[in-house]
């Protein structure tokens, strides 16, 4: 290499490492918890001062990476050559099927930890940090790609915007230990080296570019099983571009030909999509053998359709539809500074926000309408070698290869510019990012895990625009006038971000753009006659340009590093640290699924289910034992599932009913029951055999049922809606309604003889309150909910009549730890919520609930703290979280 190509890798190389110590150093502040007061923060450490993990799928891969670091193996036991899971899914555990990439590479960089950086680093330290470390690694391939489509500015904005895109950033910090680290690596990779083993005119370059990108998605495969999103994806880009040679005429003129077979089997592209093809298939089938391969398509399908409500299992409702991130996202976040922000609140804000989306899809506009030209164009490509004199060095050509040659006067900025020069990379490119953007749009409306898929293509097309802008200032945009109004421009889109960290930094840095930009225009004149020459007006409003398309994402990434708070605190898991200290190791820990996997590293104990177990049935059986009003039926369900699980279900559906509503409704009927009543009931009421009814017994009512702790906790009131409308699930028409607790943030101070308020819910303009109102003697204090307008503080009235959609007809009032009423408000008999207040001294915290969930399971006891009830018996309590052991001794059905 000479002196300029070494000069243009080395500059390459020089901005890839500033942009991986930049995205490290956002990352790394979400260490800190700077989010959290100085006084409280200690409760979000472990005992060794590390911040707990912020989302509970970490413990499930920490737990994973720690079996395999202690025994060589992930899970707990060795079955028939099988890894098993014996703290999930209780009663059996499960069979481990899962891609342990993330396992295997934190083992090995545990090791070089403890070999070569001198310390004594824990598993759980080495994962803190891995994600973080890992993730900022995406920035080689993002800037690999992007180059090879645009020059140095465009490539630096594509890199930023991917790296630090909302969905994946927020997925990436410290103390996010998931596969989302791989996400970006190995995706670009693999669509890198698929488009250039089409685009290389060498064979030996096509199998070496095939083999590379086989052995990304191979090893993104062995990370997380969405790789398959990825190879359908360029398995339809493939289809379409060779259509699309055929359309466009790309490559030999096809009337050379007698057919289109003839044609096609003669063609590069053709014979370098199935090179792809075979070595794909090979390559995949070492990673997921013949028949994972096989089944990519269908799997595909099913990816994109776990959060319909549509897809039941078994009659069940389908519970990732709670998931966050399996909800369809909106468009845009609320309000108009929306427009300027990145962040997790909508599909543009998730890609960079609106200049990025209208950036990207010019350029879309621009390769189609240009490859749509060339249909009609009769341009023959000139591959004769040029006169020596003509040649280009291999350091232009190096730069020239990595980037498309037109400019911005495609969208008529300027004068008329030359169309681009070679139809085939037009062709390639205007299919595959046609293909990219639909499918990954499409994607992002089944959920807004999907947004994360969208950034690439709008990334990379945006990092072309900027090759166009430069391009176009250079050359074309001579008036001063219109560069001091881009250059304003882009100053309101970079300030914008800022501000809503700083409002005077947002205000510092507009002015300082405007400043530099009119100074650059007006005081600094540029004589020069070269007409090479740049003036330097031109490089500041491409500066400002850049700076405004990437200040939101550095914004958002800010913002997200700086406001993390942990998934748990000292609370939960010095309350599972009891469980593991004081019970049995055959406990089981029951509760709402989110957190099982943290319940399964405290504890060390099984639970009914986790994150990954959530299945419908499971999670229509611990909805019904929280909402329900009979505490005998709750602990039935906890005595089926956590001691035979759901071969009860499984039994009654298969050899008597055929329905799942109807198994249901059967077992909601014996499971309070005493075994011989249940007995009696399934054969005089339900027309089962002895033998049936017996075995139906066997797996309802165990003669030795399984200790079970059920955990109570404060997370699972914002939760209600959720496993409310899972419990109360209607088999016949497949649809539900949700039960809420509404919970203020915040407690009132009422003193004897006054009155005080606080909101319960803030919504569209309208506010509605607790009012609680306390005489001067013994037993005085009620309260009520108002509706009013959040601007005046105004009763909201409809037609003359008040509205109030929250009106509570039921009080509880609890003062100083007495029940003191539970009654009906005089007055309000139409309301549909029931109003808890509980005080202490001159200290009240309302709280607003459904009226079906008043004497739900869960109300009495966390509410109520399990009084007057002796089958679920308070054990352990922590600040949110309640521990109660059920005891099947103190249950009709008796142990």
């Amino acid at each position: 290499m000479n002196r300029e190509t070494l000069f243009t890798v080395g500059k390459g190389i020089i901005i890839i490492l500033i942009l991986l110590a930049v995205v490290f150093a956002l990352k790394a502040p979400a260490a800190d918890l700077n989010m959290l007061d100085d006084s409280i923060k200690s409760e979000y450490v472990d005992s060794s001062g590390l911040p707990y993990f912020s989302e509970m799928d970490s413990y499930y891969n920490y737990r994973l990476t720690n079996d395999y670091v202690e025994h060589g193996f992930v899970g707990d036991e060795m079955v028939n050559g099988s890894e098993w899971d014996m703290h999930r899914l209780a009663p059996t555990g499960n069979q481990i099927n899962y891609e342990l990439g993330i396992v295997w590479l934190t083992s090995w960089l545990h090791d070089v930890a403890n070999s070569f950086l001198g310390g004594n680093y824990s598993v759980k330290e080495v994962a803190f940090w891995t994600g973080a470390i890992i993730s900022t690694l995406a920035v080689i391939p993002a800037f690999i790609f992007a180059r090879r489509l645009t020059n140095d500015y465009g490539a630096i904005v594509a890199t930023l915007l991917i790296v630090l895109a909302p969905n994946y950033f927020a997925h990436t910090f410290p103390g996010f230990f998931d596969t989302d680290m791989f996400y970006y690596i190995f995706s670009i990779f693999f669509i890198f080296f698929f488009v250039e083993s089409i685009r290389s005119n060498n064979w030996i370059w096509k199998i070496v570019f095939a083999i590379l990108s086989i052995a990304s998605i191979g090893l993104f495969s062995q990370q997380w099983t969405g790789y398959i999103f990825y190879v359908a994806l360029m398995g339809l880009f493939a289809v379409l571009y060779l259509i699309a040679t055929f359309i466009f005429n790309v490559g030999d003129d096809r009337n050379d030909y007698p057919n289109v077979i003839q044609w096609l089997i003669h063609q590069k592209a053709f014979l370098s999509i199935v090179a792809l093809g075979i070595v794909g298939f090979m390559g995949l089938a070492v990673f997921q053998g013949v028949d994972g391969v096989l089944g990519i398509f269908g799997r595909v399908l099913n990816l994109l359709n776990l959060q319909s409500a549509s897809v039941v299992v078994g009659g069940f409702p389908n519970v990732l539809i709670s998931v966050a991130e399996m909800q369809t996202p909106s468009m845009l976040g609320a309000g108009m500074t929306s427009l300027f922000l990145a962040n997790t609140n909508g599909a543009v804000n998730g890609i960079g926000g609106i200049l990025v989306l209208f950036a990207a899809l010019v350029v879309l506009y621009i390769l189609v309408s240009r490859a749509w030209k060339f249909r009609s164009a009769d341009m023959a490509v000139d591959d004769s070698k040029p006169q020596k004199g003509q040649r280009l060095s291999a350091a232009k050509k190096l730069d020239n290869d990595r980037k498309f040659q037109f400019s911005m006067a495609d969208l008529k900025f300027g004068g008329d510019n030359p169309i681009l020069a070679d139809k085939r990379l037009t062709v390639l490119y205007a299919t595959l990012f046609v293909v990219w953007v639909v499918i990954t749009a499409l994607a992002a409306t089944r959920g807004s895990r999907f947004i994360t898929t969208l950034v690439l293509p709008f990334a990379f097309l945006t990092g072309i625009f900027v090759g166009f802008a430069c391009d176009y200032i250079k050359s074309r945009l001579d008036n001063d006038k219109w560069i001091v109004v881009a250059v304003i421009f882009c100053a309101v889109f970079a300030a914008v971000p800022l501000a809503t960290i700083n409002n005077v930094l947002g205000a510092v840095l507009f002015v300082v753009i405007v400043a530099v930009g009119l100074a650059s225009v007006y005081l600094l004149k540029d004589n020069s006659a070269d007409k090479k020459h740049v003036p330097i007006k031109k490089y500041v409003l491409i500066v400002a340009l850049v700076l405004a398309l990437v200040t939101p994402s550095i914004c958002g990434a800010y913002q997200t590093s700086d406001q993390v708070v942990p998934g748990t605190s000292d609370s939960m898991w010095n309350a599972m640290k009891w469980i593991n200290e004081t019970q049995p190791e055959d406990t089981v820990v029951t509760s709402w699924w989110d957190f099982g996997y943290l319940f399964e590293v405290a504890a060390d104990r099984q639970v009914t289910f986790d994150g990954g177990s959530q299945s419908g049935e499971r999670a229509f059986w611990l909805g019904q034992a929280m909402t329900t009003d009979n505490l005998e039926l709750s602990a039935g369900i906890f005595r089926m599932l956590n001691t035979k699980g759901t071969l009860a279900d499984e039994y009654l559906t298969t050899n008597v009913t055929g329905s799942t509503g109807n198994t249901t409704d059967i077992l909601i009927d014996i499971l309070p029951r005493t075994a011989d009543d249940a007995q009696k009931v399934l054969t005089t009421k339900y027309g089962l055999s002895a033998a049936e009814a017996n075995q139906t017994i066997e797996y309802t009512h165990p003669s030795n049922p399984r200790p079970v702790i059920f955990v109570a906790s404060s997370d699972m009131l914002s939760k209600a809606g959720w496993w409310s409308f899972f419990g109360a699930w209607n088999f016949e028409n497949q649809s539900s309604v949700n039960y809420n607790y509404y919970v203020p943030y915040d407690q009132v101070t009422v003193k004897s003889g006054e009155s005080g308020k606080l909101a319960l819910l803030n919504d569209q303009g309208m506010t509605v309150n607790a009012v609680i109102e306390r005489g001067s003697g013994n037993n005085t204090t009620t309260a009520h909910v108002e509706s009013v307008y959040t601007e005046n503080g105004e009763p909201i009235k409809v037609n003359g009549s008040e509205y109030n959609p929250l009106k509570a007809s039921r009080l509880i009032l609890i003062e100083d730890g007495y029940i003191m009423k539970n009654e009906s408000i005089k007055g309000a008999d139409d309301g549909n919520y029931t109003l808890f207040i509980m005080g202490d001294k001159d200290q009240y915290t309302p709280l607003l609930m459904s009226n079906e969930l008043e004497n739900s399971m869960f109300t009495r006891l966390y509410l109520l703290g399990g009084a007057n009830q002796n089958i679920f018996e308070p054990v352990h309590a922590e600040n949110g979280v309640m521990l109660f052991n059920v005891n099947f001794n103190n249950t009709k059905a008796g142990s």
